[in-house]
């Protein structure tokens, strides 16, 4: 191939790699909910799947269903394909720079660089808490924000005071709260203080919605009408529709997952600090600074045991080597402990 014809920026992007899937393992990889999805979205599917010949038609059912959940308008909702879609609609219709943490979510990173956007990084604190004061006086240099709260790997968030001081500089900021559920607070009561806020959520966490790609942004109505502007027709699947409005319509059985995960998590925290140090989450997922092995160990280790977690190696300018664990059923929960004890 002539790469005389490829953008020059593209041949530095560091891809995007996924959790690892083996069959006949445990996978605690990719934060995914491993209790699945509501029996009533399953049959929902099943329903739907007779109808595949039609492009998808109910995106204002979805979006109204979206709005009723969040406590906003349909106006206030656009729905796409997964998360990293919705990032890459704002890089699309945002200009300038974008600023966001190290480490968070890197397809905030991949987004910007496939658009050829300046990037930012602001490194996180020693303790991996949010470096507020320095990322408020980089955002002088930057118009698109990125905050991903439960922060994506270290399960820390930023609190409503530090979101607002970000928000006060006016910038487009995107607040990610794909883990929102496991925590509980939102920044969606904010849009009426700020028309510079965009909330980005998800069905793949706390819905067990990852396999069909369903996210969702929640902004003022001039927001989600500029990025309809740069949507692509049809971008969520029918599948994914009814999929979420079934979902929806049994937030109950949801809760009763995130609450069985919120529940195990402590127990594994409080079991692998006991071994290892972790970090507190307030996600579906635990760092752990893998200490005194290395995160190739630890990870080879568990492995050996059919249990697979993320090795996210080193962060640069940080010590210690790190391993991000997806919270599992109990059952899975409990064959964690286990196998990890048997590496001390």
């Amino acid at each position: 191939m002539d790469y005389g014809y490829v953008n020059p920026w593209i041949e530095d992007i560091e891809s995007y790699i996924p959790g690892q899937t083996i069959e006949g393992c445990i996978k605690l990889a990719s934060n995914e909910n491993s209790y699945g999805p509501s029996p009533r979205v399953l049959k929902a599917i099943a329903q739907a799947s007779s109808s595949l010949n039609r492009y998808p038609y109910k995106d204002d059912a979805v979006r109204e269903k979206t709005a009723q959940y969040c406590n906003v308008k349909r106006d206030n909702i656009i729905l796409g394909n997964g998360s990293d879609e919705l990032i890459d609609l704002v890089v699309k219709t945002f200009k300038g720079a974008i600023l966001s943490v190290y480490p968070t979510f890197a397809t905030y990173r991949i987004s910007s660089q496939i658009s050829n956007r300046e990037y930012i990084e602001v490194r996180l604190n020693p303790d991996l808490s949010f470096p507020l004061e320095e990322f408020i006086s980089n955002s002088r240099k930057a118009d698109i924000l990125f905050v991903c709260s439960p922060n994506n790997p270290t399960g820390m968030v930023l609190p409503e005071k530090g979101l607002r001081e970000i928000l006060d500089e006016g910038k487009i900021t995107v607040i990610d709260e794909a883990y929102f559920e496991f925590y509980g607070k939102t920044a969606v009561k904010l849009l009426d203080d700020y028309d510079n806020l965009i909330v980005l959520r998800t069905f793949a966490k706390a819905f067990a919605l990852a396999g069909l790609r369903m996210g969702y942004i929640v902004a003022n109505p001039t927001i989600t009408g500029l990025l309809y502007k740069v949507k692509p027709p049809f971008n969520v699947n029918s599948l994914a529709q009814e999929a979420a409005l079934a979902a929806l319509d049994d937030t109950q059985y949801m809760k009763s997952t995130v609450n069985k995960i919120v529940e195990d998590r402590e127990f594994i925290y409080n079991k692998i600090s006991e071994m290892f140090k972790a970090f507190k989450s307030h996600a579906n997922f635990i760092l752990v600074d893998t200490t005194p092995l290395s995160s190739d160990e630890f990870y080879g280790r568990l492995l050996e045991k059919k249990i697979i977690v993320r090795n996210l190696k080193r962060f640069t300018g940080f010590r210690g080597e790190y391993c991000r664990i997806s919270i599992g059923t109990t059952g899975e929960n409990r064959k964690l402990i286990k196998a990890v004890s048997e590496l001390c």
